[in-house]
C-alpha cells in the first residue's frame, strides 16, 4: 500500500506503514487503527499490543511499532473533533470500540481509489465532534466559542487578547479555562496552527523560508515543533509521504 497523508486544520491522518518512529511526545490526541495484524504502543508505564483501535491521550511519551499497514489519526485537542475524543480518553493508553472507529475501519477496509477514500474518511471524522447533539458532554460553552473562533480564523494567528475578548473573559481567566477544558495551553494550540499553515509549502521551498513565513524563529524551531506533534522530522515526513492534502 502506498502511504497516504492528509492534513486539515483540526487533524492529520496517515494510512500505510513506516519505520523509525522514535519515542516522542506531542499535545495531539492519537488514534491508531490496525489494518492488518497488530500494532504495539509503548509508553513509560505500559506496553499495549492489540488488533483493536488504540487511543493515546495528549502529552503522553510513546512509541509506535507495527510491521503492517495501519491508520494513524492525530487530533488537535483544542478543536471540536479533538474535544469529542478527549471525553473518551479515560487513561493515557487504551483500546476503544466506538461507532466512530468502526465506521472509520469500514471505510479503510474498502480502500479502492486513493483519490476518493479520503473524502469518505474525513466525513466520518468530521461527524464526531463535541458540537453534535448526541454527545453527552459538550464542554464549557465559552471554550466551545473559542474553538469555533480559532477554526473560523485558522488562516492567521489569533492573539490572546483577541480570543479572550471574544469570550468576554480576562486573559488570565481565559488561559486557565482553556487549559482546563482542552488539556493544552493556548500557546500550544497556536503552534499547531502554525504547523498547518506551513504544510502547503513543504517541498516547494526551504524549511528556513517556511519557518519565517509562518512565525517560527528558524528551521530548527519548525523541525522541533513538527517532531513534537507528528513524531517525525519534516524531512522524514517528506520521504515517506506520497502526497499531502491540505
Amino acid at each position: 500500500m502506498k502511504n497516504v497523508v492528509h492534513i486539515s486544520r483540526d487533524y492529520g491522518w496517515f494510512v500505510g506503514s513506516f519505520d523509525n518512529n522514535q519515542t516522542h511526545q506531542h499535545f495531539a490526541l492519537q488514534l491508531n487503527i490496525p489494518l492488518e495484524g497488530k500494532i504495539t504502543v509503548k509508553t513509560e508505564k505500559t506496553i499495549l499490543e492489540s488488533d483493536e483501535p488504540i487511543l493515546i491521550q495528549s502529552n503522553v511519551i510513546h512509541q509506535l511499532e507495527s510491521e503492517f499497514p495501519h491508520f494513524l489519526l492525530l487530533m488537535n485537542p483544542a478543536s471540536s473533533a479533538g474535544h469529542f475524543w478527549r471525553q473518551l480518553a479515560q487513561s493515557e493508553l487504551q483500546t476503544v470500540s466506538e461507532l466512530a472507529t468502526r465506521e472509520m475501519k469500514s471505510v479503510l477496509d474498502k480502500i479502492q481509489n486513493e483519490q476518493t477514500f479520503p473524502k469518505q474518511l474525513n466525513a466520518v471524522i468530521d461527524r464526531y465532534n463535541c458540537f453534535c447533539d448526541t454527545h453527552q458532554q459538550s464542554g464549557d460553552d465559552r471554550v466551545n466559542r473559542a474553538i469555533a473562533y480559532l477554526e473560523k480564523h485558522s488562516e492567521r494567528i489569533v492573539s490572546l487578547e483577541e480570543i479572550a475578548d471574544h469570550c468576554h473573559l480576562s486573559t488570565s481567566r481565559f488561559l486557565h479555562l482553556f487549559k482546563k477544558e482542552t488539556g493544552i495551553t493556548f500557546r500550544r494550540a497556536q503552534s499547531w496552527n502554525k504547523l498547518i499553515n506551513a504544510l502547503p509549502d513543504f517541498g516547494k521551498t526551504s524549511f528556513t523560508e517556511i519557518a519565517h513565513k509562518v512565525g517560527f524563529a528558524d528551521s530548527a524551531h519548525l523541525s522541533r515543533t513538527f517532531k513534537e506533534n507528528f513524531g517525525f522530522s519534516p524531512r522524514d515526513f517528506n520521504k515517506f509521504s506520497q502526497f499531502i492534502q491540505v
